[in-house]
């Protein structure tokens, strides 16, 4: 299979580059190469390599310049993506989508299933949320993956934990949610491409923790002499207003795919242990 990445350059577009070429062709393009808010350039690009498929991993994921570059987040992860879906509707082929599962909102204290609707409640989610249904109002094939907090590969904010020079490390808010390690994303991606059973699915590793016990056990498992300090200082907290709860259900990709999902607290182990082997 041919297949297309977008965001080549980032870190989980270099990994599914790297893990995706071994067994398939792939044209990973960063955005000096391909400009998705370029409508033209993008379809001379795409029907130029006609690939079979595209993972769209561009897009401006940081939170804080989401909200205080409102223009350039919705070019980007909305205009963006319609770009792309439009020319994989036109190829007819399929588009695998990275979403979020920031998409839900802040209105439920229980796992968050496919089906539930969305209330976004920032500008990072609100874009995010509008490249998904222009995805589903443009393409007929299409895998819309709304995962969390992605770990793994060279430049993870995990490795950056392990490996930085902290004094303490400083927590601002404290909310519930699931992380998803990059090596079970790609797989999960590589076994959906493999169906035509096309629509949104959740996918994180099993289990819901607060963000106070996800970087704890980071220090544990890094085994860090460093402290966590849980600040409640309004002025920062208060610059974005982000969920305080996103774990997902991901009982309907299980069931697609026949799959089991390893728990976040395992692969977050094995990932450290590999980091600290290097």
């Amino acid at each position: 299979m041919n297949i297309l990445i977008t965001g080549a350059n980032g870190n989980i577009g270099t990994y599914l580059c790297n893990v995706l070429s071994k067994s398939h062709t792939v044209y990973g393009l960063d955005k000096t190469e391909l400009n998705i808010v370029d409508k033209i350039s993008t379809e001379k690009t795409l029907n130029l390599l006609k690939p079979d498929a595209v993972i769209h991993t561009a897009a401006i994921t940081n939170k804080y310049i989401c909200e205080y570059n409102e223009t350039l987040a919705y070019d980007v992860n909305t205009v963006g993506t319609l770009n792309i879906a439009n020319c994989c509707n036109d190829l007819n082929i399929p588009i695998v989508y990275l979403s979020s599962s920031d998409v839900y909102g802040d209105n439920s204290s229980m796992p968050y299933r496919e089906v539930d609707e969305c209330f976004p409640i920032n500008v990072f989610s609100k874009s995010k949320l509008g490249g998904e249904e222009l995805i589903q109002t443009i393409c007929q094939k299409y895998f819309i993956i709304r995962s969390s907090t992605i770990f793994g590969g060279n430049d993870c904010f995990v490795r950056k934990l392990i490996n930085g020079k902290h004094s303490a490390i400083y927590l601002f808010s404290n909310p519930t949610l699931c992380i998803t390690y990059i090596e079970d994303l790609t797989l999960a991606i590589q076994r959906l491409l493999e169906t035509d059973k096309y629509g949104v699915y959740n996918y994180t590793n099993e289990g819901c923790m607060s963000k106070s016990k996800l970087i704890n056990s980071i220090i544990e498992f890094g085994n860090l002499n460093v402290p966590l300090i849980v600040n409640s200082d309004k002025l920062l907290s208060n610059l974005i207003r982000e969920p305080k709860y996103t774990c997902t259900d991901n009982s309907h990709i299980k069931g697609v795919l026949g799959i089991d999902i390893a728990p976040w607290d395992d692969r977050l182990r094995e990932y450290i242990n590999k980091c600290l082997k290097v």
